[in-house]
């Protein structure tokens, strides 16, 4: 019978991790990945967010983190405050600042917002790390140079309002997007749309798929959790184990005779149009998606 090998402790896993501000995404993985060494070497995060946003940052450790690429994928959620009546050169609180002094309401704003909605076409923004010419386009901002950015097609699902502060120029709102979307770049143009000009001066992100920001811990606690282990304790605080993470796909649980020829990438036959987990008595066993040709699944990962 295939022998399909397990660790006593998992080790690999999902962590849901409440970003603070002032961090890097980076920086919350440095310090997750020292404080599992050297259980652990391989940590990484899915969906970066800027130092001045919070919120949920979705972790990947160990094997786990082959499992990056349908994190990122999955459609996101942010809570966000917009400062309408002053323009950043960035389109965020943390650029140079410069007032307009125009005002907007709550009515301007509900006329201007489902020009936003839907699928749209979307300028990226000069902070941004996407490459023209050869270099990323925040090294260019870094200079002073401005270009021509690429404009790239995003789904917006929903601008929800939350609160419009008429007297302070504020508004507080939900948005529901698509992967790639820049919430700044949707301050910015929105800010246009009702001739203030805006900027982004709070963003959270508070879901990304099915995964809430309410399930996540904050960096702090899970530093607490793993000083507060007994020695020789290798369990991971909050850890997801990868098919549980993964349930937004569809599932195939193998028999143990096809254990082997999964690993081995054998294609299976039919299958789902779409990526989906294969399992062995509820273990993640290999990533699988559609072929380029016949009804057939091949090899996309395998953990």
């Amino acid at each position: 019978m295939a022998q399909f090998r397990t660790r006593k402790t998992p080790l690999d896993g999902v962590l849901l991790i409440d970003k603070p501000e002032g961090f890097t995404s980076h920086d919350v993985v440095a310090r997750v990945r020292r404080n599992l060494r050297p259980n652990v070497k391989k940590v990484g995060h899915a969906g970066t967010l800027d130092p001045f946003a919070t919120g949920l940052l979705v972790v990947l450790v160990g094997r786990a983190t082959k499992l990056a690429r349908f994190f990122v994928d999955l459609p996101k959620e942010y809570e966000c405050t917009v400062q309408f009546g002053v323009r950043s050169d960035t389109g965020d609180l943390t650029g140079v600042l410069s007032e307009t002094g125009a005002t907007t309401t709550r009515a301007a704003v509900d006329a201007a917002i489902p020009v936003f909605l839907g699928h749209i076409m979307q300028s990226v923004p000069m902070t941004s790390a996407v490459k023209v010419d050869g270099e990323r386009l925040y090294k260019k901002a870094h200079r002073g140079e401005v270009v021509e950015t690429p404009v790239k097609e995003v789904e917006i699902e929903a601008i929800d309002v939350l609160e419009l502060d008429e007297a302070a120029q504020t508004m507080r709102c939900h948005i529901a997007c698509s992967k790639g979307t820049y919430v700044r770049q949707l301050a910015i143009d929105l800010g246009e749309a009702v001739a203030t000009g805006a900027h982004l001066e709070q963003l959270s992100r508070s879901a990304v798929g099915d995964l809430r920001l309410d399930e996540a811990q904050t960096l702090a606690e899970f530093e607490a959790a793993i000083e507060e282990r007994e020695a020789g304790d290798e369990h991971i605080p909050g850890l997801i184990p990868p098919a549980v993470a993964l349930q937004f796909m569809p599932g195939i649980e193998l028999s143990a005779a096809q254990v082997t020829a999964v690993r081995n990438g054998a294609r299976l036959p039919g299958g789902p149009p779409e990526p989906v987990r294969l399992t062995f008595r509820g273990e993640l066993v290999a990533i699988y998606g559609p072929a380029e040709e016949g009804n057939a699944l091949k090899l996309l990962v395998k953990l």
